[in-house]
């Protein structure tokens, strides 16, 4: 099948397009058109009024998953990440949500056209769909990002006289006996 979107593709029409080809259509076509623009017999997607196109606070990527009834909850963690991505209302609902934003704005300087975007972007969409997917463990992202919900680890204030603190440590910063610091 043909599907068409808007040139100029980013993040969420990226991952459409991968969505459909890896999990929906492994034929499917992709045609870039200017705003107002369509192709005659194609699916639009990420298209202002297309059936697959942002709806109710949720991305192209997501109205995918719920059309074709897609419940693989990697795809659906990915969703979240598109999202988050995408949209400037969701866009500190995932940890990955601005690094996504970042990769994907320097694919579109880094690539020729849109189907080169599409084409390293399936690259990175495979290998962050298959760490989703993989099964949990210590070096999953999930793990990472449980431990990490409450932000990056910063030290709290030393305290004078325990292990480690300031008062533990000579101006060399070598490490002195308790008894030699109180004197």
């Amino acid at each position: 099948m043909r599907y068409y979107t808007r040139k100029g593709i980013h993040v969420d029409r990226v991952a459409s397009a991968w969505l459909l080809r890896r999990f929906v259509d492994p034929g499917a076509a992709f045609a870039f058109v200017e705003e107002g623009e369509s192709v005659p017999g194609a699916v639009p997607f990420d298209i202002s009024g297309a059936e697959l196109g942002h709806h109710r606070g949720r991305c192209t990527f997501e109205a995918i998953l719920r059309k074709y009834r897609l419940r693989d909850p990697a795809l659906r963690r990915l969703g979240a990440i598109i999202r988050s991505a995408d949209l400037l209302a969701s866009a500190d609902e995932t940890l990955e949500g601005a690094g996504f934003d970042l990769i994907f704005r320097g694919l579109r300087q880094a690539s020729a056209d849109d189907d080169e975007i599409l084409e390293r972007g399936a690259v990175l969409l495979d290998g962050v769909y298959q760490v989703l997917a993989a099964p949990q463990s210590r070096s999953s992202p999930r793990g990472r990002r449980e431990a990490t919900a409450r932000g990056p680890r910063r030290p709290g204030p030393r305290r004078s006289g325990r292990r480690g603190s300031p008062a533990g440590r000579d101006r060399a910063g070598t490490r002195r006996s308790r008894r030699a610091s109180r004197g």
